[in-house]
């Protein structure tokens, strides 16, 4: 009974943090169009191409400094104080050397990049990696105490006063990509200063143990290998973009990746914030982590597969309506993109499930594959330009997300069969998004786009929403509708 009660309490938490974590991402989605379609107006492929490039630079030290600690801080059981002080001490220590090294070697970065601006940019970014590792540790802090309505908020707050109060100003008079460079820093500044007032009941003061590092050591270093791998697979594409294509191209690919990525990230954000940490609660019992695991691809079905299908029916128009006319040639990426919506967002579920269970070196395994697939892709198709690199890079996504997929159904004891139907009510209702989407789009027919992509919006808006009212199951499928139940039962209303 103890057990029931439990399962229980985990799926109403679970359903709240979905809600929640829901709501703001989605907040957040509509704010990032209008903040895109504004700064796509005032900024050029170039410009966006040099902040693009100093990105990548500073990713990669997030993601060293991070060493894996912050999936230790959810994941571990047996967490104290002492592993809090050690994990913030190493955290700030390491992030303080890749600040310095990268001030240093800004020149070799820009050199290898073939982006003269960005000896200066990287300067300028590396200053805010110490407090990009504050609020990674403090982010796993909260999700590990299931606080996802406070995280949510306070990442909404600071997008929003460094995107719309300073990179739209700035941009607007005149300030190049500085204007994206400030609102970066300025974001980054702004939540950590939240998170300090709002987490400070959580904090532990930096301070090395020596014990507590050698029982968080095998486990972190396991995590790290695979963080950095899977940001050498999130990055590699754009890098050899920048190198082998050019600035402007770049440009272009990423502003394309990032329009996608707005939905995409939207539900990977809720696995990492919401379903990681509820996983990590109930790793020890196979058949609860199997049921769960199921419950994770339906839901990420459901609302991938349909959105992939609007947004690969309504590419041209969603990129003339949101970044102008200049940005016509994003139109074939974004198909790329928007055809592997799900399987980029299912292939972190994988990653959720081997995650939750301790097993940081297979995770690792399975992104170094991931990470080469995506490299040999890009590299071979460059020649080709832009758009052979996102059809290649998306054709890397689905061949990875198949091989993690029966890893992560292996080590569950999920049958294939199971795993197969539990996506049969998602594919279908896409297939009716397509097929409706082309619909409209033929009888409107010479329309002005914004039309055309407000008609279909409104018409598969209207769908979705009378199907989801009188059979949730054509869409959700068994094991989704009973995570919407828990959604709207009476104690979360």
């Amino acid at each position: 009974m103890d057990q029931i009660a439990e399962h229980r309490k985990l799926t109403r938490r679970a359903a709240s943090g979905l809600s929640w974590s829901g709501a703001v991402f989605l907040a957040r989605i509509i704010l990032n169009i209008f903040v895109t379609a504004v700064l796509a107006r005032l900024l050029s492929p170039q410009e966006y191409g040099v902040v693009g490039a100093a990105l990548i630079v500073g990713a990669l030290g997030n993601t060293i400094a991070d060493l894996g600690m912050s999936h230790v801080v959810i994941q571990r059981k047996d967490l104290d104080r002492r592993h809090m002080g050690t994990i913030s001490f190493l955290s700030l220590l390491i992030a303080t050397c890749l600040a310095v090294l990268q001030w240093l070697l800004a020149g070799q970065i820009a050199d290898f990049l073939h982006v003269p601006e960005l000896v200066l940019v990287s300067r300028v970014l590396a200053v805010m990696m110490v407090a990009n590792a504050f609020n990674l540790t403090v982010e796993a802090i909260l999700s590990r105490h299931l606080k996802f309505k406070i995280s949510s908020m306070a990442r909404l707050v600071s997008w929003t006063a460094s995107h719309v109060g300073l990179a739209i100003p700035l941009a607007y008079f005149g300030l190049s990509y500085w204007a994206l460079v400030v609102a970066y820093m300025a974001e980054a500044f702004i939540l950590a200063s939240i998170y300090f007032f709002i987490a400070r009941d959580y904090l532990v003061s930096p301070r090395f143990d020596m014990q507590s590092y050698r029982d968080i050591r095998s486990q972190s270093l396991g995590y790290s290998l695979a963080g950095i791998s899977s940001f050498t697979a999130t990055y590699i594409d754009n890098v050899i973009v920048a190198r082998l294509i050019g600035t402007a191209e770049l440009g272009i690919y990423s502003r394309a990746f990032y329009l996608i990525a707005m939905p995409a990230n939207l539900f990977g954000n809720l696995n990492k914030s919401v379903v990681f940490p509820l996983l990590s609660k109930v790793h020890h019992d196979k058949a609860r982590l199997r049921t769960a695991q199921l419950k994770g691809y339906a839901l990420t079905a459901a609302l991938a597969l349909p959105t992939s299908a609007f947004l690969c029916c309504f590419a041209k128009e969603l990129v003339l309506t949101v970044l102008g006319q200049k940005w016509m040639d994003a139109v074939p990426p974004v198909i790329a993109f928007s055809a592997v919506i799900y399987f980029r967002v299912g292939y972190k579920v994988c990653g959720a499930v081997m995650l939750a269970t301790g097993r940081s070196y297979r995770s690792a395994s399975m992104q170094i594959t991931y990470m080469a697939l995506v490299a040999s892709f890009a590299f071979f198709s460059a020649p080709y330009g832009v758009n052979a690199v996102a059809f290649a890079v998306s054709g890397a996504i689905v061949t990875s997300f198949i091989l993690y997929a029966a890893v992560s159904c292996r080590m569950t004891g999920l049958s294939a069969l199971d795993f197969a139907l539990v996506h049969v009510p998602p594919v279908a209702f896409a297939a009716a998004v397509f097929a409706t989407g082309s619909a409209v789009k033929m009888l409107l027919a010479g329309s002005p786009d914004y039309l055309v992509l407000a008609t279909g919006l409104l018409v598969i808006g209207t769908l979705s929403v009378v199907t989801l009212y009188l059979r949730a199951s054509l869409i959700f499928g068994k094991y989704g509708v009973e995570v919407l139940q828990s959604m709207t039962s009476k104690k979360l209303k």
